[in-house]
């Protein structure tokens, strides 16, 4: 019903497209999934999860994740320049963050999109040009996460694939940073390269009205005044809230995990996300945490353990509001005035 709910929501445009995604991401996530259940013994995951539960953590995991929305929220109105309120600005997170628990490469950041443009009448222009600068400030806060937990488990990690991931990481930083002037400083420039390709699709129309504006938005957007607070508060939350939420799962399982440990997979599962996977980046998500467990020197077992407890326990706590959100958002919007 939640589907179906989303699909309604979305323009059909963008619901086509989810399903194409559906299709390519599911048979992605089962291909992993073979691999890991062949690849991990089960049987052991099931004897440290029997060895310890501890309700406490659950529930200050529950704290946390809500600390989470609102940081998520408090982002998006900053992005938005205050053309949205708090309140909108939180139930358009938790409708994303739940959204994102079942449609494939975060599906549900565009429902919050729509949902922003719907209830707040922000643009669809402007709305997806600060979309894709959230999506930038959060890649470069997986890069940052990862190079300052590599500093952190200088001693832990093999040296070798250490300075690997280092040289990989800052080359990414570059590559995002000189995408970024590209787009900032020679946005305008890119608008005749693209219209002949729009044109041969049949859709110069489209192109003139929307992706111009698109284009320019995005330029302008890309300036410190507008990313450096939304960067800073990212790089807090992933730092401070996000790692807590993965050392309170892995307590509630049974598995030891350090803030050091937690900040190294959280980078590595958040890698894992960027490829698309259905629902969630169900197969990948576990295959990148087994894999940070490997490199940490770890069980995979524990490793996977601790994936399908984060990825469960985050599914309950964000589908469920997410769900009530949409359906009252839906009949709100099918009633008549």
């Amino acid at each position: 019903m939640l589907k179906r709910l989303v699909k309604n929501a979305l323009p059909s445009s963008a619901v086509a497209y989810q399903r194409l995604q559906m299709l390519i991401a599911s048979a992605i996530s089962i291909v992993l999934l073979i691999f890991l259940l062949r690849a991990v013994d089960w049987e052991e995951a099931i004897r440290i999860f029997r060895s310890g539960i501890s309700v406490t953590s659950l529930l200050w995991f529950m704290l946390v994740t809500f600390g989470i929305a609102v940081g998520y929220a408090v982002r998006w109105r900053l992005l938005l320049d205050g053309k949205i309120g708090y309140g909108t600005s939180l139930m358009a997170s938790l409708l994303g963050l739940g959204a994102n628990m079942f449609l494939p490469a975060r599906g549900g950041d565009l429902l919050r999109v729509h949902y922003s443009r719907v209830v707040a009448t922000v643009p669809y222009a402007d709305a997806l040009g600060r979309l894709l600068i959230e999506k930038m400030v959060d890649l470069v806060t997986i890069i940052s996460v990862g190079i300052f937990s590599l500093v952190l488990l200088s001693h832990t990690l093999n040296s070798e694939y250490r300075n690997v991931l280092l040289v990989i990481m800052f080359g990414a930083i570059v590559g995002i940073f000189l995408s970024a002037v590209l787009v900032r400083y020679f946005g305008d420039r890119l608008v005749p390269i693209l219209r002949p390709v729009f044109g041969l699709l049949r859709l110069r129309d489209f192109f003139d009205r929307h992706i111009i504006y698109f284009i320019r938005n995005c330029a302008q957007s890309l300036s410190l005044s507008v990313t450096i607070v939304p960067a800073v508060l990212t790089l807090v939350l992933w730092l401070s809230v996000y790692a807590l939420a993965y050392i309170f799962v892995a307590r509630f399982v049974g598995v030891a995990l350090s803030y050091q440990e937690s900040l190294f997979v959280l980078f590595v599962g958040g890698l894992g996300l960027m490829i698309p996977a259905a629902p969630s980046g169900v197969g990948t998500f576990h295959a990148s945490v087994v894999s940070a467990f490997v490199l940490l020197g770890r069980s995979p077992s524990e490793g996977l353990l601790l994936a399908t407890a984060v990825h469960f326990l985050f599914f309950v706590v964000y589908v469920v509001p997410a769900a009530l959100i949409l359906g009252h958002w839906r009949l709100n919007r099918l009633a008549p005035r």
